[in-house]
């Protein structure tokens, strides 16, 4: 996001050297297929950067030569009145509705604007409480909710605006701090906790109260997808960028399946200040995860000029992400059917937390952007120690074993201080790797039952609060199963901390054993749990019926290597 704000688009593409194909010319009376109800696996792309003649909404032609499913429409901002608005969402869901496919309706305008007014005075962001959220007035969205190709509205970063308190509005506007779903400040962790989701549920209750099908929030953080499932939210987690991608699935899925939401994957071509900053090959990496992981949709952010261009007599020639992403939908996709999705995922590894929206941030995190359009400037940003947007809630060693716990189960791959490249004070000097090496990791939040935990061998009790239940059946689990479970003395039985010190140590307890450690990410807890982590070059998904999929990780950590078992 605040790439797009300091950086630049330079329309340059970098050399890359995998090709996949010939280049490939469309003729621009091509026609969209219907995308077939019965797949499991959707692909999409958003529309920035899109090429399209006046009066149209979208290229319908490059959509076709991309094999994309839907598009996810950023939607600008008003240009005329309410019901001016009203007939251009009618207008627009009704060509996507001609042309087969869905479409999604990203309001990532409202993060860049500290007001918004149509042309007979309403204020689409500023919300009651001081709140700053866009909203589409209730004609608009009832009118765009009339196709059914209309899938949704997307809340581009919405976890984000609430956690920095829309940083990209202070950027713009020094002094101004303004929260998205709710005021946590003055309130203790579990009140913040409850107050921004009951935001959420309000503003998903809202939208769907006028028709719409689904509410998607796309995540620059691994945080408040718990949150935001139970509200009614579909996350969307990103993959590149400046992530892991595989640690933002597992939170991501993690909450899909304990509150029953789809899983949908943003694939972003943004880097830092660079824009492609991913190759072609990361691409297809990336899109080789999202797939075998079992996510139900994933989509490009964004078409850009790295994607395709109209030549002479508009045929669309497809550069080389376009084609690699091309190759995927038309080709490997077919060819490579997929038997499962993420809800038959059975989970070795869990990390299991209270989600304080942690990631990494705190006093003296930053990373370092471009501070003018021509880039001869740097500027470090800093993200502050707001959890929650609290200004008053802050980090602690008990909301950071869970990095430490990433730490140790990638093999010291993430970094223990941050889970994100955007803590560039931790990560300087790192190249970007998408994938970090793991065994069958999920991220549940402390309120998971025994039904999602029976596959599980080891997990990590982490955070600054765990329910009973959930602690009930994790001890089940440890004497009927033999879980190992990894904590501190916080959420171990008495009749074994009683006998704790400090440092790493192991108590047996029926099949199963505790492990209670004052370090997460010392070297004596690796030892302990070395036999459970896999191998230091592969992600690996278990999965019903007695399948695998095997991902091995290229030495740049972008690139994968997909191996079947049992299928």
């Amino acid at each position: 996001m605040f790439c797009k704000l300091l950086g630049v688009l330079n329309g340059k593409l970098p050399v890359t050297g995998i090709v996949f194909g010939v280049f490939l010319f469309v003729n621009a009376t091509a026609q969209v297929s219907h995308i077939n109800q019965n797949k499991n696996f959707y692909l999409g792309i958003d529309n920035s950067g899109d090429q399209f003649k006046p009066g149209e909404f979208f290229n319908a032609e490059a959509m076709d030569a991309l094999g994309v499913d839907f598009l996810v429409y950023k939607y600008r901002g008003p240009k005329g009145t309410i019901e001016d608005e009203a007939k251009k969402m009618e207008q627009l869901v009704n060509r996507f509705e001609e042309k087969g496919l869905k479409v999604v309706i990203n309001v990532e305008t409202g993060n860049w604007a500290l007001d918004m007014f149509s042309k007979d005075g309403h204020n689409w962001v500023k919300q009651p409480g001081n709140l700053h959220l866009f909203k589409f007035p209730e004609p608009v969205l009832k009118s765009l909710n009339k196709s059914p190709a209309a899938w949704g509205i997307q809340y581009d970063e919405l976890e984000h605006s609430q956690l920095t308190r829309n940083l990209t509005l202070t950027l713009q506007h020094p002094g101004v701090e303004l929260v998205s779903l709710a005021e946590p400040t003055g309130m203790d962790f579990k009140s913040a906790d409850q107050a921004v989701y009951e935001g959420a549920k309000s503003l998903v209750d809202e939208c769907k109260s006028l028709g719409t099908q689904k509410v998607v929030t796309e995540h620059v953080w691994p945080v408040l997808f718990h949150n935001f499932a139970r509200a009614g939210m579909i996350p969307a987690y990103k993959q590149m960028k400046e992530n892991w991608s595989n640690v933002w699935a597992a939170c991501a899925m993690g909450a899909c399946m304990q509150y029953n939401q789809e899983l949908w994957s943003c694939i972003d071509f943004w880097n830092h200040n660079t824009f492609p900053g991913h190759s072609a090959e990361e691409l297809w990496g990336n899109l080789l995860f999202a797939y075998w992981a079992g996510a139900d949709k994933a989509y490009i952010e964004a078409i850009g000029r790295h994607t395709y261009e109209i030549k002479e007599n508009d045929d669309i020639k497809l550069l080389e992400r376009g084609e690699a992403l091309s190759r995927f939908a038309k080709e490997y996709v077919p060819e490579n059917p997929r038997p499962f999705t993420f809800r038959d995922f059975e989970p070795e590894i869990a990390i299991i937390r209270f989600d304080d929206t942690e990631w990494g941030q705190g006093e003296n995190v930053y990373c370092t952007v471009d501070a003018n359009k021509e880039g001869t400037e740097k500027m470090k940003l800093y993200w502050k120690d707001w959890l929650f947007g609290a200004y008053d809630l802050n980090t602690s060693p008990e909301s950071e074993e869970w990095l430490k716990a990433w730490h140790t189960i990638t093999h010291g791959m993430v970094k223990e201080e941050a889970l994100s490249w955007n803590a560039g004070n931790y990560y300087d000097g790192m190249p970007h790797r998408s994938f970090a090496p793991v065994n069958a990791p999920v991220v549940f939040d402390d309120n998971v039952t025994k039904e999602y935990l029976e596959t599980v061998k080891l997990a990590f009790l982490c955070g600054l609060f765990m329910s009973e239940n959930t602690l009930a059946d994790v001890s089940s689990l440890v004497k009927e199963n033999g879980l190992v479970v990894v904590t501190s003395p916080r959420f171990a039985p008495e009749k074994f901390v009683s006998k704790y010190t400090s440092g790493t140590k192991e108590y047996k307890d029926g099949k199963g054993k505790w492990i209670i450690t004052d370090d997460m990410a010392g070297k004596d807890l690796k030892k302990a749990v070395k036999r459970f982590i896999g191998k230091d070059d592969e992600i690996v998904y278990n999965f019903k019926g007695d399948r695998k999929v095997i991902m091995k990780i290229s030495p740049d950590g972008n690139e994968l290597k997909i191996s079947k078992i049992n299928f």
